[in-house]
C-alpha cells in the first residue's frame, strides 16, 4: 500500500493502549448519537474533536443512508435477484433522499426509473466524498453511473445473484465474483452492497464474514495488531470482538468484523485530528444536517480581493432558452462573444474521437474541470470591453453543486467582487430538444432554470428577463440596454 495517503497519519503518536482508545472512541461516539436522538441541544460532546470533525456512527445501521437502504430494500428481501439489484442500485446512489423518493419495484422498469432519477430536484448520487463510483466495463462498453444503476444492474441481476450464492457467505469472495462481471478499478461500492446483504439475508452473506482492510483503516489496525500480538488484521477483528463484552458491555449489539474495520478507519481519523496530521476543513468539518461536500477553490493568482466592475454581459438561462442562437446573432453584429465552456470542451473531445457521453461519464471530474476552465476564462476576460458570454461561472457553479461541489471562501469572495455588467436571463422557449451538451430532460431543465435564477439573485444580480420571442425581438430588447451602458 505504498500509495496509501493515510499510512503515516499516526506516526509518532503515543497510544499506550490502542484497544482502550478504540472503545473510548466508540463509547463517546455512541453517546453523541443517543444525545442527538433524544433531542438534546448541541454540542453533544465536550470533546473538541467530536465538536468539529465529521464521523460515522458506531453502528452502520444508524447512519442515514443505511436507514434509507434498509427501508428501501426490506419490502423485496424475499426476492433475491431483485434484492441484489436493489442493494447495488442503493450503493451506486448512496443518497438517502433518492432512495426515500423511490420504491424498489421501480427497478423493474429501467427506462422509467432513469427518467425519474433525471427529474429529481438534485442529482441522485452522493458525491465522491463518500466514495468514488467509477464507470463499469461490460461487453466492450464503458457504462456510466446512471446507465449502470438503471439498465445494467437489471440485466445482470441473475448472474450477480448466482455469483453471490457461489461465494457461500464470504463477502470478499462475493465482491470479487461480481467485479469479474463489472471490472471496476475500485470495487468498494460492490463490497458495500454485498455486506449490506447480511442485514436482510444472513444465510446468503454471513454478518461475521471476514472483510478486507481499506486504506483508511490500515494505520490504526496496525497499532492494534502490534499491541495484541496477532498475525493479521482478520485476527485483530476477532480479538476485538472477543474483548467487547469486557471493554464495552453496554453496547447495544455485538460488533462484527465489518464494524471493527470501519471503526478503525474512524479511529484513525479521530486520532489524526488529535495528532495534528488531519485538519478541520472542507468536507471534514461537521455541520449538523449537512452532507460532506467537495470544495472548489481558486488559485492565488486568480483571486479578486477588491470589487471590480466589468463590461461582461451574461446571456443566462436554463437549458433550451435560446442562448446560442442569440449569441450567434450578437456575434454577427460585431460584438465579442465567448461561447459556453462545456460546449467548447465537448467539441474538442469529439474532434479527438471521443463521445460526449464518454467525456461526461464521471460527473465530478467533468464539473471540476469545467470550474477550473471557466474560472480562468472569466479571470482573463477584459474588464473595459463589452463582452457577451454564453452563461457564466455562476451557472457552471450551479451544475457543479448538483454533483456535490461547493465554493471555497476565496471563490465566494471572487464571485461577489468580480461583477458582470448585466445578466440577461432568457425565458425558456416553448419547444425543448436534447443535444450533446443539453442532456437534461425537459422537467429537469425547468428545475435547473430556477436554480440558475436563484443563484444569480443570491450573488446580488438584478436579472434582466428576456421574454421568449423571435431572435430579432430579443436583439432589439438587448440593444436598448446597451444604449444605457
Amino acid at each position: 500500500m505504498t500509495d496509501n495517503p493515510y499510512a503515516t497519519a499516526l506516526d509518532g503518536l503515543v497510544l499506550h493502549d490502542p484497544v482502550e482508545a478504540f472503545f473510548a472512541f466508540c463509547r463517546e461516539r455512541e453517546q453523541i448519537r443517543m444525545r442527538r436522538q433524544a433531542g438534546e441541544p448541541s454540542p453533544w460532546s465536550q470533546d473538541p474533536v467530536f465538536q468539529r470533525g465529521r464521523f460515522l456512527n458506531v453502528f452502520r445501521e444508524d447512519d442515514r443512508v443505511s436507514k434509507a437502504i434498509i427501508h428501501f430494500a426490506q419490502p423485496i428481501a424475499d426476492d433475491l435477484p431483485l434484492l441484489v439489484q436493489a442493494l447495488l442500485f442503493a450503493r451506486w446512489c448512496n443518497r438517502a433522499s433518492t432512495l426515500e423518493a423511490l420504491h424498489p419495484e421501480q427497478l423493474r422498469r429501467p427506462a422509467q426509473l432513469r427518467t425519474v432519477l433525471e427529474d429529481l430536484p438534485e442529482q441522485p448520487w452522493c458525491n465522491v466524498t463518500a466514495y468514488p463510483v467509477a464507470p463499469v466495463q461490460w461487453e466492450g462498453r464503458q457504462w456510466s453511473r446512471l446507465d449502470t444503476a438503471t439498465y445494467l444492474f437489471a440485466q445482470l441481476a441473475p448472474q450477480m445473484t448466482q455469483a453471490i450464492l457461489e461465494a457461500k457467505g464470504d463477502v470478499v469472495a462475493a465482491t470479487g465474483a461480481i467485479n469479474e462481471l463489472l471490472t471496476m478499478e475500485n470495487d468498494f461500492p460492490i463490497f458495500m452492497a454485498a455486506i449490506d446483504m447480511a442485514w436482510f439475508r444472513p444465510e446468503v452473506i454471513d454478518p461475521a464474514s471476514p472483510v478486507p482492510t481499506g486504506i483508511g483503516a490500515v494505520a490504526f489496525l496496525d497499532r492494534l495488531q502490534e499491541y495484541l500480538g496477532v498475525a493479521s488484521h482478520h485476527q485483530v477483528c476477532q480479538r476485538m470482538i472477543d474483548l467487547q463484552p469486557a471493554r464495552w458491555p453496554e453496547a447495544k449489539r455485538p460488533l462484527q468484523p465489518i464494524d471493527i474495520e470501519y471503526l478503525s478507519c474512524e479511529c484513525r481519523k479521530y486520532y489524526s485530528y488529535r495528532h495534528g496530521t488531519k485538519r478541520f476543513e472542507g468536507k471534514n468539518l461537521f455541520r449538523p444536517g449537512r452532507s460532506p461536500q467537495l470544495t472548489f477553490e481558486l488559485p492565488l493568482e486568480q483571486r479578486c480581493p477588491a470589487p471590480t466592475q466589468t463590461l461582461i454581459h451574461v446571456i443566462a438561462g436554463g437549458p433550451c432558452s435560446g442562448k446560442t442562437t442569440l449569441l450567434n446573432a450578437l456575434a454577427a453584429e460585431g460584438h465579442r462573444v465567448e461561447r459556453e465552456t462545456a460546449e467548447l470542451v465537448i467539441e474538442a473531445g469529439i474532434a479527438k474521437g471521443k463521445t460526449a457521453e464518454a467525456l461526461r461519464i464521471d460527473p465530478v471530474s467533468w464539473q471540476s474541470d469545467l470550474l477550473k476552465r471557466d474560472a480562468l476564462l472569466f479571470h482573463e476576460l477584459p474588464t473595459d470591453t463589452v463582452v457577451f458570454t454564453d452563461t457564466s461561472f455562476i451557472e457552471t457553479m450551479v451544475f457543479a453543486a448538483r454533483t456535490g461541489i461547493v465554493m471555497g471562501p476565496d471563490a465566494e469572495v471572487w464571485l461577489r467582487n468580480k461583477r458582470y455588467r448585466r445578466v440577461f436571463f432568457l425565458d425558456p422557449l416553448p419547444s425543448y430538444a436534447q443535444t450533446q451538451v443539453r442532456v437534461e430532460s425537459a422537467a429537469s431543465a425547468l428545475s435547473i432554470s430556477g436554480q440558475v435564477r436563484q443563484a444569480y439573485q443570491h450573488y446580488g444580480y438584478e436579472l434582466v428577463v428576456v421574454p421568449s420571442a423571435p431572435v430579432a425581438e430579443r436583439l432589439d430588447f438587448i440593444r436598448s440596454f446597451l444604449l444605457e451602458s
